[in-house]
């Protein structure tokens, strides 16, 4: 580019010279040829006759010498004398004339020096004029003839374009010398400019570790390093903690349980996370987050908020989940509005625990109103003293003793279930072995049988069997509960075996009866708190013995199942793992070891 601006420089340069060489070298000649016309003039002014043999004489030497023209002519302007130039012998006399006239009578009308250039057709050259008037020596203020000049401009453009070669050849050896030191300095200024330009082009890419050389000199160039520098170290320094606070910002909204989407004041989709997806069962790789307010028909209330700009709040059902809706629009410092968010959260447990708690409260007001009810309906003829035979009272007595038994029975199974569920009673689980509890439930179970003539057997009682992990009481409490509902439902002269049954991975113990069984649209729920298959609720007990065995079980990690058929009877079975496969310390497994050697002991 340097050594282009220097060709461009002298190119432009011997242009304008040409341009302006001409007139000044023209000028020049014709200060010389006026030089010459005023010798002519005087000598020729001092004559009598403004023509004599001296005129010729110095006009022949005038063309030897200066190779110029000379014409001489009267105060009319007819040519007296006529020299034509001798280096150019085939100029045509009548033509030189013809064209010299007009510039003669300027002369004689104004008494003024005049010089032009004229080319002439003939010779294809351009003739340099000048014209003088003769003024009389008697009075100078009369014209008695005209000296003209003439000589040729070929030789004075040669001159001055040979002159403008020079100037140019001199211009580009100048140039290129002066290039070299132009060419030092410009690159120590360029070189900083280009380091900043190869940073400026990386912080672009991201990548801000850049830093220029620092200048010696102190010039605006060090000032502009300087300060690149500090720019840089600046932008490096705010882009990573805007980085981290993204990052950050991203692993907080991914981490949040509730799906986030926020969106621009058009509508678009600005910021999401995975969790949005996965409440409405949509696939992030398969659709954009736009598709995804459009499919779910969230882009209409984020539309209505940006257009109200008031929050917006509904509950959206997305295939089995619920889904609360909560979006907000979003104004900047100046409360101008740029945005809206949207919070989804799944409530679907929620509204289920909603729906659990109106059916509890439902329930446990039936079981206590029909105690209530029945001991209101006797209290009140005994206290109006409507009851007036012993017999009777004692009737009311034993039924009011009764409900109120019953009542009792139901607040003491509601609070137990409460204390179990929310682990207001820890259970200190351990190895157990059951070898003479199981002996123990199968005698309390015995008696409870035979108290309604019910046939009992207890199998596979005799074996001793490994430890399992749990807890002896909570596990007794499960069977009897069992064992009572099975009392409960099968008839007098009915069957009921106890059996334990030792597994590879547990130990289970089967309670299984022949009564009236349970039908099949029931079996899922005979675990769920006041639930009663007699859907009248008429049959006597709480409902809560089967859902207070189910939560102890499962805070044991045990596993109770039921299994029936109507008429047939039901099968309850408790499978509990063994404590070899649940403990690791060597502390425990100790236990474990102490326990079997004590029960082969004991056997």
């Amino acid at each position: 580019m340097l050594f282009l601006a220097l060709i461009l420089w002298s190119v432009l340069t011997s242009l304008v010279y040409n341009k302006i060489a001409s007139p000044v070298f023209q000028r020049l000649k014709s200060d010389d040829l006026y030089d010459q016309a005023s010798i002519i003039s005087y000598v020729a002014s001092q004559k009598d006759n403004i023509v004599d043999q001296e005129i010729i004489d110095t006009i022949i030497l005038s063309s030897r010498f200066f190779e110029t023209g000379t014409i001489i002519t009267n105060q009319n302007g007819d040519i007296l004398v006529y020299q034509l130039p001798d280096n150019i012998p085939e100029i045509n006399f009548s033509e030189v004339g013809e064209r010299s006239h007009a510039l003669v009578l300027d002369v004689i009308n104004d008494g003024a020096r005049h010089s032009k250039s004229i080319k002439l057709d003939s010779i294809e050259q351009e003739l340099l004029f000048v014209a003088l008037p003769i003024t009389s020596q008697a009075n100078p203020d009369e014209i008695i003839g005209t000296v003209v000049m003439m000589e040729t401009l070929a030789e004075l453009k040669a001159g001055y374009s040979s002159l403008s070669v020079a100037l140019l050849i001199s211009a580009l050896i100048v140039g290129i010398i002066v290039v070299i030191p132009i060419i030092f300095m410009t690159s120590r200024i360029v070189r900083p400019i280009t380091d900043m330009r190869d940073a400026a082009s990386a912080m672009v890419e991201g990548d801000f570790s850049h830093r220029l050389k620092p200048v010696k000199e102190n010039n605006e160039i060090s000032y502009l390093v300087n300060a690149f520098n500090h720019l840089a170290s600046e932008l490096d320094n705010n882009i990573s903690k805007l980085t981290n606070e993204r990052n950050q910002l991203k692993h907080i909204i991914n981490g949040i349980a509730e799906g986030i989407v926020a969106v621009d004041e058009q509508g678009n989709v600005t910021q999401s996370n995975e969790i949005v997806w996965q409440l409405f069962h949509q696939n992030s790789k398969k659709y954009s987050a736009n598709t995804l307010l459009e499919i779910t028909g969230l882009s209409d209330l984020f539309k209505s908020c940006l257009e109200e700009q008031k929050n917006i709040i509904v509950v959206k059902q997305s295939g089995d989940t619920l889904i609360n809706c909560l979006i907000s629009p979003l104004y900047d410092r100046s409360d101008t509005l740029f945005g809206a968010v949207g919070l989804f959260r799944d409530v679907t447990e929620s509204e289920k625990l909603e729906q659990t708690r109106h059916e509890y409260v439902s329930n446990v007001s039936h079981e206590l109103r029909t105690p209530i009810t029945a001991m209101r309906g006797l209290l009140e003829p005994l206290n109006d003293g409507m009851v007036k035979s012993d017999e009777k009272k004692q009737q009311y007595y034993s039924i009011l003793l009764r409900e109120t038994i019953r009542l009792s029975n139901l607040i003491d199974d509601m609070l137990e279930l409460s204390r179990i569920q929310t682990s207001e009673r820890t259970i200190d689980l351990g190895p157990v072995n059951l070898h003479n509890d199981l002996i123990d439930m199968a005698i309390r179970f015995n008696v409870l049988a035979e108290q309604k003539d019910i046939h009992f057997s207890a199998i596979n009682i005799e074996h001793s069997y490994p430890a399992v992990w749990g807890q002896a009481d909570r596990i007794t409490q499960i069977m009897t509960i069992i064992m009572e509902n099975a009392v409960k439902f099968t008839p007098e002269n009915g069957k009921i075996n106890f059996i334990i049954d030792a597994q590879t991975e547990n130990l289970s113990l089967l309670i299984q009866d022949n009564g009236t069984g349970i039908k099949s649209e029931d079996l899922p729920y005979v675990f769920e708190r006041f639930y009663k298959a007699d859907k009248s609720h008429n049959e006597q007990g709480t409902g809560l013995g089967l859902s207070i065995a189910a939560e102890l079980a499962e805070q044991m990690g045990h596993s109770l199942s039921v299994s029936s058929k109507v008429n047939q009877g039901s099968t309850f079975t408790l499978s509990m793992p063994y404590a070899r496969d649940i403990m690791k310390s060597e502390l425990h497994l100790k236990d474990v070891y102490e326990s079997d050697i004590l029960g082969e002991e004991e056997k």
